[in-house]
């Protein structure tokens, strides 16, 4: 079967939000939020990407082979950025763990303010039993050509230290490091999409 990269059709949003949930369910940050027993982070990882939503600037692809959806991109078009307009500006939440996803937004929030007018990577993600088959980098190199506007931009995203390495084979450079507090610093990553 081929794979093919498209729109997230409206009917995919709760596959993808469960694809989410797989992919980022034992990964650092994640263990450090919910725990160490997988069915405690198990229900909280499902807790915070289950009400995961676009908006209206949102480009949101899916990659599918057929029609099951294998992974997930959402892109934030040049001075659209998701973050810097709606998730930094977010009062701090009572709940900890949601409280440390907001401490990140706040520490990202602080390196994307001296750029420029510029796009952001919110998410991405492939299933996990799928990782080496190229669906990552066809996701990237797809969602960076749909934020490509008439003006001049870098594309951003904040990626774990082991994932620098696939996003400098993507392009990206890394430009400055992030306090991370629920695991080790992560990487500001650009990439110059006109």
């Amino acid at each position: 079967m081929q794979l093919s990269v498209r729109p997230l059709a409206a009917e995919q949003w709760p596959a993808a939000r469960a694809l989410l949930h797989r992919a980022f369910v034992n990964e650092p940050f994640t263990v450090e939020m919910y725990g160490q027993l997988l069915l405690d982070r198990w229900g909280g990882s499902w807790d915070l990407y289950s009400s995961v939503r676009g908006e209206e600037s949102t480009v949101a692809l899916g990659a599918n082979v057929g029609e099951v959806l294998v992974g997930v991109v959402m892109g934030s078009t040049p001075g659209n950025c998701r973050l810097c307009r709606v998730l930094a500006p977010e009062p701090r939440p009572e709940d900890h763990p949601l409280a440390i996803d907001w401490q990140f937004h706040q520490n990202v929030a602080q390196v994307h303010a001296p750029l420029d007018s510029h796009a952001w990577v919110e998410k991405a993600a492939v299933e996990p039993a799928l990782h080496g088959f190229g669906i990552g980098r066809r996701l990237l190199e797809s969602v960076a050509a749909a934020l490509v506007t008439e003006e001049s931009a870098v594309l951003v995203l904040e990626c774990a230290p082991d994932r620098v390495s696939f996003y400098t084979g993507l392009g990206y450079e890394m430009i400055s490091s992030i306090a991370d507090p629920a695991g080790p610093d992560a990487s500001l990553m650009q990439h110059r999409i006109r």
